[in-house]
């Protein structure tokens, strides 16, 4: 983000005193994001000190999305038999931190279609990766991480700015060919990539992260992080696009190409992939609503 923006954002953020700080069980999975030597015991112990927690990681673990066919108990299970251990560590991150906020007073704001847009990007997001065949596989699982928390910021401004953010929202929706963070800078100040650079750094997320997040709208970006940014941002825009009726086709974007080099018949082969697990998403979705 360029300094003069930072500098804005920062100065709208730091006059708000009433942002919860990161929530304890938020803190502590963070701590495990970096610690190869974490076990599936320590992980599972600190999701079941919250029981909300537990009970939406149970529920994602039991759900038509995975195809279990034995009952799912306990968050171990669930690492071991269904989710993986760091598929577990970012949906809980991200389910804890996106409980912070409260999102009812804004009319407009729909929390399932949050979920399905952040779900949707990071499962097609890593999926871009994988498919790209990058020289460090662990790239996949943090763009996985990315994908689900790279629209935290709406949650913020919607729990700050309920009427603003209807407002702006109503607009868009009159408007679908409008650039929705041109409309939110617009009305409140700063739009939901700022909002959400701002909390991720303020919350101390992995720089990869923050990365994402504050270079998402520089299309010319070609630093470190280019491998996790290039599927999140194509990611986005097509599953926005998709929810909207307006699909394009991935292979549209250059960058699949020239940044991955994936071509058209990959492409096709990605897209068809995740039509295959929509309804599973939209079901997860409605699980996390």
């Amino acid at each position: 983000m360029p300094e003069a923006q930072i500098e804005q954002v920062n100065y709208k953020f730091n006059r708000i005193t009433t942002l919860p700080p990161l929530p304890k069980t938020a803190t502590k999975l963070l701590s495990t994001m970096g610690d190869p030597d974490v076990t599936i015991d320590q992980v599972a112990k600190i999701i079941e000190q919250d029981p909300p927690l537990t009970a939406r990681i149970l529920g994602l673990a039991n759900s038509a999305y995975f195809g279990q066919q034995r009952e799912i108990n306990t968050v171990r299970e669930a690492i071991i038999r269904v989710l993986g251990m760091n598929l577990v560590k970012s949906l809980s991150l991200s389910i804890a931190m996106a409980g912070t906020f409260d999102t009812s007073a804004c009319r407009e704001f729909s929390v399932e279609n949050y979920w399905y847009t952040s779900l949707g990007t990071a499962t097609l997001a890593r999926m871009i990766a994988q498919r790209a065949s990058l020289s460090d596989t662990s790239i996949a699982d943090s763009v996985y991480l990315c994908g689900l928390v790279h629209k935290l910021g709406q949650l913020l401004l919607a729990n700050l700015f309920p009427e603003e953010v209807s407002a702006v929202l109503t607009e868009h929706r009159q408007k679908p060919d409008a650039d929705l963070c041109s409309l939110e800078r617009n009305t409140i100040g700063v739009d939901h990539m700022e909002a959400g650079e701002w909390l991720l750094n303020r919350w101390h997320l992995p720089e990869a992260v923050t990365q994402v997040v504050g270079f998402f709208g520089i299309s010319e970006y070609n630093g470190l992080y280019r491998f996790h940014l290039t599927p999140i941002r194509t990611a986005s825009h097509w599953v926005s696009a998709e929810i909207s009726g307006r699909q394009v086709p991935l292979s549209a974007d250059p960058a699949m190409f020239k940044v991955l080099g994936l071509d058209e018949a990959a492409c096709s082969a990605l897209e068809e992939k995740f039509f295959s697990q929509r309804d599973e998403l939209q079901t997860v979705s409605r699980l996390l609503d």
